[in-house]
């Protein structure tokens, strides 16, 4: 039996489904009583490995609750479709408060220049540190571009707490060497191990909780750090009100800008009979102000032209694909093609958000506004992560009976 890489499993719409429904049967009480092992390199089956292709929304989130709620109760069911909706959360939690973004941007690159010399985080980004867990982490990141979610939080904690590293410059790392890299729950998520999400909570790597959760391959019981204390806190904006979907012409030629952050573009809710035009967009270089891994980038755009190419082959062979086009030139090609307006589903709060908003400072210049399309499930999921996690966590029941999904 052929087994599948990462890549080759999520590039494309039809192999994440397939392997989804093949998994399926095993994301009830198996995945509930499994999923917090990491048994180690190219050793992820007691996980779905799908992130990537969830995380690029090549195969929706909805999509992955319904299928395995064929096959599931939702109690049985409920560790997988909570983890399901930790990414949902996350992304809602970050777009209701950009600023925290911004700032962890603009405190990488200051932390970049102020540690750029330093010999212990040199050695931390090579696996060169004496501490026999982390350093095989660093050579499956870079290796493999996949972390166990449960390696992630370890390693984290260790970066912060022992090694006394940036936590942004951690998630700098993660987000240029993931496959799945997603700013939302990647920054998020390293400012919760920190103790700047949740107030007066840090997350503290265990040395037995790894020798349990990697059977025994590590035991850093005189390597790590034994307490931790929470960064500094900095109370977090208040939520912002999530952006209304704008009105969409219809019968009007009509370009379409594609990002990789939502690739699902067949079933989307666009203007497909009017759609003359696609560019696409790839921000994934912009994940960080240093080189990203080639993988990574090699992944996001093979997707992005896996499911464009599909889109163009179903729907109409008379449209016009621009792969990466230079934004200045945006204004031009709509001009050339005809168009009447410029859509794009809507990113989230990360690069790809940022690229679009430079294009449309560009073409609304010229009367063409890009307007987004935030999909049902971001409208009516992400008010809900106004506060934490738990609390979020209680509208579920309602959002699965909401979108049908058993």
């Amino acid at each position: 039996m052929t087994v599948l890489s990462l890549r080759e499993l999520n590039l494309s719409r039809r192999a994440a489904l397939k392997h989804l429904n093949k998994i399926s049967p095993q994301l009830g009480t198996i995945y509930r009583d499994n999923r917090n092992f990491d048994k180690g390199p190219l050793n992820h089956d007691a996980v779905t490995k799908l992130s990537p292709s969830i995380r690029h929304r090549i195969l929706l989130e909805q999509e992955a609750i319904r299928i395995t709620l064929l096959s599931h109760s939702f109690h049985n069911a409920e560790k997988f479709i909570t983890e399901i909706f930790w990414r949902t959360y996350w992304k809602g939690w970050l777009e209701m408060r950009p600023t925290v973004w911004q700032d962890y941007k603009n405190q990488r690159d200051q932390d970049l220049i102020n540690w750029q010399n330093n010999v212990r985080l040199i050695k931390a980004l090579e696996g060169d540190t004496g501490i026999e867990c982390f350093n095989s982490w660093v050579k499956e990141l870079r290796e493999t571009n996949y972390l166990h979610n449960h390696a992630r939080m370890w390693f984290a904690s260790i970066w912060i707490f022992t090694l006394q590293l940036p936590w942004t410059l951690g998630a700098d790392f993660f987000l240029k060497h993931l496959l799945d890299g997603d700013p939302a729950s990647n920054t998020l998520s390293w400012r919760w191990v920190a103790g700047l999400q949740t107030r007066g909570k840090a997350y503290l790597a265990v040395a037995d909780n790894i020798r349990k959760f990697t059977l025994g391959r590590f035991n850093p019981e005189n390597d790590i750090i034994t307490t931790a204390q929470p960064l500094e806190w900095q109370e977090p904006p208040n939520p912002q009100r999530i952006l209304q979907n704008e009105d969409v012409k219809s019968n009007v030629p009509t370009l379409l800008i594609v990002t990789e952050d939502d690739l699902s573009i067949r079933d989307a809710p666009l203007p497909h009979s009017n759609i003359v035009g696609i560019i696409s967009l790839n921000s994934t270089k912009d994940r960080s102000i240093t080189e990203v891994s080639d993988s990574v980038l090699k992944f996001s755009a093979e997707a992005i032209e896996v499911s464009v190419t599909d889109y163009v082959r179903v729907n109409a062979t008379h449209i016009t694909y621009i792969s990466d086009g230079p934004i200045g030139e945006i204004p031009k090609i709509a001009h050339k093609l005809g168009v009447s307006q410029i859509v794009s589903l809507y990113s989230p709060v990360g690069p790809s958000q940022d690229t679009v908003g430079k294009v449309n400072a560009i073409t609304k210049k010229q009367g063409l506004p890009i307007i987004t399309i935030m999909r049902d499930w971001d409208t009516n999921c992400w008010p809900y992560a106004t506060k934490g996690f738990f609390k979020f966590k209680e509208a579920i029941p309602t959002i699965i009976k909401q979108f049908n999904l058993t």
